[in-house]
Order: structure tokens, then C-alpha cells, then sequence
């Protein structure tokens, strides 16, 4: 028996906001700083494994490519997951899988098992990006929604930070194990290490419930209700009686209806029905949710997303997985160059005809290709902390101001003014220049990418967000495959059309905020009373 999403709503409302809320948000938060670890972890191992590997830069290419395109094929894998057995279930295999593969690829010494394992981590990274802004937002009244979902940002940037400073503590610490075919350095350990992050946040999750509006979705109102009593319980301190009580008498039938019908009803024979035919109504529902997102008003949301998330992504994490190694470029550039001035063209280029003087990178460590015989720059780990540490004046402001400014203001500004300083990249001259663009980038292009992961939750009705949401993470993480792979075959030779390629995609990103629903809009959307939309 269909509950429908409004009277889920408007239960959930009446159990308030508090303890219950605030704890889920939290592990939500570590979850979410799980995804950036696992991430941005990677651009500090191409670095430090490449002697290992014998890695080139193409090479280097394919293992920040690797977890982009296990994002672009588990994003329909989970959706479906989701649908069948929950958020809940959904999140904690996407978290137990990361953590295995990662686990594996920190011990088994081969290059291209090494790049096989990070496909199947970003299978399972993408669950949790998928998932994880439903699942919260799903437990949230609509007054606190848009404030709890763009706290995750904040998340995101701590885990920057921490990822850093532990491949700082981690990686210089030189180790070398050898016994027969395995190998076992400090690079390693840090691997092994980042996935530690997955099985806490999978066993803390545990402990968590499924999400009220699934549950209606799937027929389970027993459980439905003890959920929503054990919200109310835990936000007011009164009782599951009071609650009862509360509902029964909230002077809103569907609500009372609801809990009568829970009383009544035997949600056993139901169970086995709803498990019997789950994936045949499953393929047929995905039909109509798909059909219901091509037609108004729904398809222009969806575009609007999708291509933002596309041109965002594709900028946002290629940059994020080879900020290490351009800051170690730039590194070994002024080591060798005192005095020298060079821009991010000029220490990526293998070879720089109109310059007589300074030489490339590459032309400086031919006898040394892979880096066997240098170490990782210590300015490398303090940048990339730097970066997360630009993140955070954001990450605090969005949740303070979004219910004033709304989403489409804040993805133009975002877009826009990682545009600029995209452009900006032409006109660096040293690596102190490099790391501020690097920082105003990173901030900007990390709050527009989480808002709009929030603006999903609010966009879509439940019976349409999951599919809403897979096919905009879709989108964006063949986005992030695409700016990934055009990374690495075009910084050594094509940097300029590089930079052009990732300016344009922005640009692209900024008019298509314009087709964003306004703030007030937005608000008539969520089914808030206190707007009157102005035509």
C-alpha cells in the first residue's frame, strides 16, 4: 500500500528537528570526507608510485582516469540498488566494496591490477556521491534541508585537508619491505591507510535507519512508523505514545489515516509480495520515471543539472586528482631554475621551442624518468592542505546564506568565477601564483559542484529522485572520466588548448545556471508556505 510522499512529509515534520537529525548529518559528513579521501588520495600515489610502476604520463593518465570511469558505470548500478533494497543498503555495499579494493590495491604490486582496483573503488565512491544527498535529505523537514545538505561541502574540504596532511606524515616516512614478488613502501601504507575511512563510516551507518520515504515508496509502513517514532523520540525526549498521540490528533486526516492503516495492517504478506515482484516493477517504474523526465517541467531541470554537472566535473576533478603533481612540476622547475619565472604551460611542456633558457620538466629528469631518485616536494603536501583550507570559508558560508541567496545565484557567481581564474592560468609566472588560482579554483568549483548535488533533492519528487539524481552523476562523472583522460594526453604537449577546453566548459556551466529555477521558485517547488512566487 503507496503512502504518498506529501503525508510522509508532513509526519516527518511534526517529529522535529534535533539530536536524531544533527547525528545523522554528522555521519553523512564523514562519509562524504570518505569520497574526498578516496579521491584526491590518488593524485598524491601517481607522484610517489611512479618509480614502482615505471609510469609515464600517460600512465599516470589511466590511474586518475581509472576511478572516474568506475564512477560513470556503478552510478546506474547503485540507483537500481537503491531502488530494489534502499539507500541504506545501497550506501553500505558501496562503502564495504571501497574499502576491499582499496584494501587490495595498497598489497598486490602490478600496474594494471593497480588501475582494475581503482575502477572498482570509483564503483564504489560513486555510490556514495549518488546517495548520499538523498539519503540525508530525505530525513529532513523542508525548513532545515538546504542548510544540513550544504554542510557536506564543509566535509569535503576537511577531508582535502586531512588527506594531505597524512600523505605529508605518511609518504616521506621510507620503507621498503621486499619478499619475493611483493613489495611494500610507504606509498603503500598510504593507500592501505585511505581506506580505513570507509569501513568506520560503513559500520557507523549500521546503526542508521532506511529513509522514511522509501519505506512509504516500498509499502513498509511498520517500519515507517517506528522510524518516524524513533526520529520524534529522539528530537523532542517525549514518548512514542506522545507521538501517537500527536498525529492522531494533528487535525490532518492522511496523517491520522496513517496511523491507523500501521495498526491494521500486516506488513509480513506484504513484504513477500513487494520481494517477488520487485525487479519486474522496477524495470517498468524506471521506464516511467524516465519518460516522466523528459516531459515538462522536469526535462529542463534535468538538463540544466546534468550539463552543469558535466562542464563542472570534468574541470573539478581532473584538476583535484593532478594538483600534486603540478605542484611538484612547478617544484622541480624552480629547484633547478632559481630566479626563473614560468607559467603552468611552461613547467608542464616537454619542450619549450621560444625559450632557449628554461628547459621542461622532462628534459631535466631524462636521466631519471620515473623519479626513481628524487623525492616529493614538502611544499607539494602543504599546498594541497592549502587547497582545502581555501574551501573552508565557503563550505561555512554556503549552509549560512543559501536560503537568502538560493541555488541559481550561487551557481553562476561559482561558475563564473572559476572561469576567471581558469583564464588566470595563462598568466602565472611562479608556483606562489599557481597555488593561489589553484585555491580560488578549488573553493569555488567545490561549492557549485555540492550545490548542485543538493539541488537534485529538492528538484524531483521521491519517485522520480533517484533517477533524477543517477542520471545527473552520470552525466557528470562522464564528465569526470572525459576531463581526466584529456588531461593527461594534453598537458605535456597541448597546454594551451587544455586550459582553453576546461574555460570553455565553464562558460558553458554559467549560461546554464540562468536556466536554474529562481530562488522563490525553488521554494514553491519544495511546497513551502512562506513565498508568494511573483510572476
Amino acid at each position: 500500500m503507496y503512502v504518498e510522499e506529501a503525508v510522509v512529509q508532513k509526519a516527518l515534520e511534526r517529529t522535529g528537528f534535533g539530536k536524531f537529525n544533527i547525528g545523522i548529518t554528522m555521519i553523512a559528513s564523514l562519509i562524504y570526507l570518505n569520497t574526498a579521501f578516496c579521491i584526491t588520495s590518488v593524485g598524491f600515489v601517481i607522484s610517489t608510485a611512479a618509480c614502482d610502476f615505471q609510469m609515464t604520463t600517460i600512465d599516470k593518465g589511466r590511474i586518475n582516469a581509472a576511478p572516474m570511469l568506475g564512477m560513470v558505470t556503478g552510478t546506474w548500478i547503485w540507483g537500481y540498488v537503491a531502488d530494489i533494497k534502499g539507500r541504506k543498503v545501497a550506501l553500505l555495499a558501496s562503502l564495504f566494496l571501497q574499502f576491499a579494493v582499496d584494501f587490495l590495491a595498497s598489497i598486490i604490486p602490478s600496474y594494471w591490477i593497480f588501475v582494475i582496483l581503482k575502477f572498482l573503488s570509483g564503483i564504489g565512491v560513486t555510490g556514495q556521491l549518488s546517495l548520499i544527498y538523498p539519503y540525508v535529505g530525505e530525513f529532513q523537514p523542508v525548513k532545515y534541508r538546504n542548510t544540513v545538505l550544504s554542510w557536506l561541502d564543509f566535509a569535503w574540504s576537511i577531508g582535502v585537508i586531512i588527506v594531505a596532511l597524512f600523505a605529508w606524515v605518511t609518504i616521506p616516512f621510507e620503507f621498503h619491505y621486499q619478499r619475493g614478488m611483493f613489495s611494500f613502501r610507504s606509498w603503500n601504507l598510504f593507500v592501505l591507510s585511505s581506506s580505513i575511512p570507509a569501513l568506520v563510516s560503513a559500520l557507523l551507518l549500521a546503526i542508521l535507519p532506511e529513509t522514511p520515504k522509501y519505506l512509504a515508496e516500498d509499502g513498509q509502513r511498520d517500519r515507517l512508523v517506528k522510524v518516524l517514532t524513533k526520529m520524534y523520540i529522539s528530537n523532542t525526549g517525549n514518548t512514542a505514545e506522545d507521538f501517537k498521540e500527536d498525529l492522531m490528533t494533528c487535525g490532518i486526516p492522511s496523517i491520522s489515516e496513517l496511523v491507523c492503516q500501521h495498526e491494521m495492517y500486516d506488513n509480513k504478506s506484504r513484504q513477500a509480495k513487494v520481494k517477488k515482484n520487485k525487479l519486474v516493477e522496477l524495470l517498468n517504474s524506471s521506464k516511467s520515471q524516465t519518460k516522466a523526465l523528459m516531459r515538462r517541467p522536469y526535462f529542463k531541470r534535468l538538463f540544466a543539472s546534468a550539463s552543469i554537472m558535466f562542464c563542472m566535473s570534468s574541470t573539478y576533478y581532473s584538476l583535484m586528482t593532478w594538483f600534486p603533481e603540478l605542484f611538484q612540476r612547478f617544484a622541480t622547475f624552480e629547484t633547478n631554475h632559481p630566479g626563473k619565472h614560468a607559467s603552468v604551460c611552461t613547467v608542464s611542456e616537454r619542450c619549450n621551442a621560444n625559450n632557449s633558457v628554461i628547459e621542461s620538466v622532462d628534459s631535466l629528469t631524462n636521466l631519471d624518468p620515473f623519479g626513481c631518485d628524487s623525492r616529493m616536494d614538502t611544499s607539494v603536501y602543504i599546498n594541497s592542505a592549502l587547497l582545502g583550507v581555501a574551501c573552508l570559508p565557503c563550505a561555512i558560508l554556503l549552509p549560512l546564506t543559501i536560503e537568502r541567496i538560493g541555488y541559481r545565484t550561487y551557481l553562476i557567481f561559482t561558475s563564473a568565477c572559476s572561469l576567471a581564474v581558469t583564464v588566470g592560468f595563462f598568466y602565472v609566472r611562479n608556483s606562489m601564483e599557481n597555488l593561489i588560482i589553484s585555491c580560488v579554483f578549488e573553493a569555488f568549483t567545490s561549492v557549485n559542484t555540492s550545490i548542485n548535488l543538493c539541488m537534485i533533492v529538492d528538484l524531483f519528487p521521491t519517485s522520480l529522485r533517484v533517477m533524477a539524481s543517477a542520471i545527473t552523476i552520470f552525466i557528470g562523472r562522464c564528465g569526470s572520466f572525459f576531463g581526466n583522460m584529456l588531461f593527461g594526453y594534453l598537458i605535456d604537449d597541448y597546454c594551451t588548448a587544455l586550459i582553453l577546453a576546461m574555460a570553455a566548459q565553464l562558460l558553458i556551466a554559467t549560461i546554464m545556471g540562468c536556466a536554474v529555477p529562481s530562488r522563490d521558485k525553488m521554494r514553491k517547488i519544495q511546497g513551502r508556505p512562506d513565498v508568494v512566487v511573483q510572476k
